[in-house]
């Protein structure tokens, strides 16, 4: 194990004394301690204390990225995560946004920091200094992922960064799992199973964080505080606070994702924003009571259709404008794709070798679905979808076989949190920095409306870092 308290320095302890009190009653024989007594506790209870530069809460792509650069910066880092294992969310995506870099040109595709300014700001409510700052940061993080890593960058589409390597991994997996070990070569000191609990404050300012692991609670003293725990996608009680239309429902998250770190900073005076915002995915799939995204479905081609064989949006519409169109025609919905567009693993979908024989299976209407089908050729070969606007078709779905996948919506993250300024400092509820206190990721309201949170965490990650590096200075 990788120390995590300051260099040669003595670990200090704290006992708390716990006196033993036992009331004796005189009678003719010896009598018995009530009942009170016998639950005093007899035994000093131990709560270890540390001391570090800084505390990174939580090992997704913000907080591995936050860790690195930290560390690499000449100041010792405790990466605590709650889990047995690191990456959160980020291990669970596909792709890393980013705009001008040099993947992106060898591969002759243009997509210039305007395009991702502009792709942003599609998204009402999107703050334009934040998607500035964004679109500045992608692509250098990228390449500095890239390059660091070792991650081999297999297809490019627009901003969209594919790195998919031989078993089957694609880039964020392989970030989380590169950086991971990277981290603890070069010193973090990263304890999994280890969540924190709250954060500690003094005359107003964070201080450290209390954490708890096998051997119990642990109080860690620190310069600095970075939050990047995630959102809380998974807490069905936030969910009924913020956004009861969602609660109830299913997520394609981590079991972990249950907002600590945004109800840490709240019960230190942070300003929360956006908590009532959802990033929706379209396409959940449930895998034997496990929901999974297989959201390639529509990203390589595929369309959506409706129980009756009939699309009902534009299929590369955001996240949440397409789930919305599914909960209104029922949550229940079919990806439909031909052998070119297959984006999902062939076990969960229903396999034939005709549109008509497709559409029987899943309980179709073979004619709708046929007609839906050539209505849809003819807007690929004219490049005008006459229905919905989708200008990004990708694939003419005419190859046999082709390929039905049972898709239904849910909460795929959050997009408040705790808010945070253009150098990722918390903010009071007056709109001051809390100091010391830091946050990335999807923890964080960052502004961007929940659009690319892979590429936004590691990216706003780095960004963090380098602000608690400057105000350590």
């Amino acid at each position: 194990m990788l120390c995590c308290t300051t260099g040669g320095k003595e670990m200090k302890k704290m006992k708390k004394m716990v006196g033993l009190a036992l009331l004796l009653a005189l009678s003719a024989c010896a009598a018995a301690p009530n009942q009170e007594d016998l639950n005093t506790p007899s035994a000093q209870t131990e709560v270890r204390e540390e001391t570090t530069d800084v505390v990174v809460v939580g090992a997704g792509g913000a907080g591995l990225t936050a860790a690195y650069f930290v560390q690499q910066g000449g100041h010792e880092v405790v990466l605590l995560e709650k889990r047995a294992m690191t990456g959160g969310n980020t291990a669970l995506a596909g792709f890393f946004a980013a705009n001008s870099t040099k993947m992106q040109e060898a591969m002759g595709e243009v997509y210039t920091q305007q395009d991702q300014i502009d792709f942003l700001m599609e998204t009402e409510g999107t703050d334009p200094e934040f998607a500035k700052l964004f679109a500045e940061n992608s692509g250098p993080t990228a390449e500095w992922a890239v390059d660091t890593l070792g991650i081999e960058v297999t297809r490019v589409n627009g901003r969209e960064i594919y790195a998919v390597d031989e078993k089957g991994t694609k880039f964020p997996a392989q970030f989380v799992s590169k950086l991971t070990a990277l981290n603890q070569q070069i010193g973090v000191d990263l304890r999994t199973e280890c969540p924190a609990t709250s954060l500690i404050l003094e005359d107003g300012k964070v201080v450290g964080v209390e954490a708890e692991d096998a051997q119990g609670k642990i109080i860690i003293h620190a310069q600095a505080v970075i939050l990047a725990s995630g959102g809380f996608a998974a807490n069905q009680e936030m969910l009924q606070q913020y956004a009861p239309e969602w609660a109830g429902g299913t997520t394609s998250n981590t079991a972990a994702t249950t907002g600590d770190g945004i109800l840490m900073a709240e019960a230190a005076g942070a300003a929360l924003s956006n908590m009532d915002q959802l990033t929706l995915n379209p396409t959940f799939y449930d895998d034997h009571g496990t929901t999974m995204s297989v959201s390639g479905v529509r990203y390589e081609g595929g369309i959506l259709v409706d129980p009756t064989g009939k699309r009902f949006a534009n299929e590369m519409a955001n996240y949440t404008e397409v789930s919305e169109a599914e909960k209104a025609i029922g949550s229940k919905a079919f990806a439909i794709m031909d052998s070119t567009s297959l984006a999902c693993n062939p076990k969960y979908a229903v396999e034939a070798d005709t549109i008509e024989d497709l559409a029987e299976k899943i309980g179709v209407d073979p004619a709708a679905l046929n007609e839906t089908v050539t209505n849809y050729q003819r807007y690929y070969d004219h490049q005008n979808d006459e229905e919905f606007g989708r200008t990004d078709m990708r694939s003419r779905i005419d190859t046999a076989p082709f390929y039905a996948v049972p898709v239904f919506p849910g909460v795929h993250h959050t997009r408040g949190g705790v808010t945070i300024n253009l150098r990722s400092q918390v903010l009071d509820t007056e709109g001051h920095s809390i100091p010391g206190l830091y946050g990335a990721g999807e923890v964080t309201d960052n502004k961007l409306m929940g659009n690319d949170p892979v590429a936004a965490g590691i990216t706003f990650g780095r960004l963090c870092a380098q602000s608690v590096l400057e105000d350590l200075q």
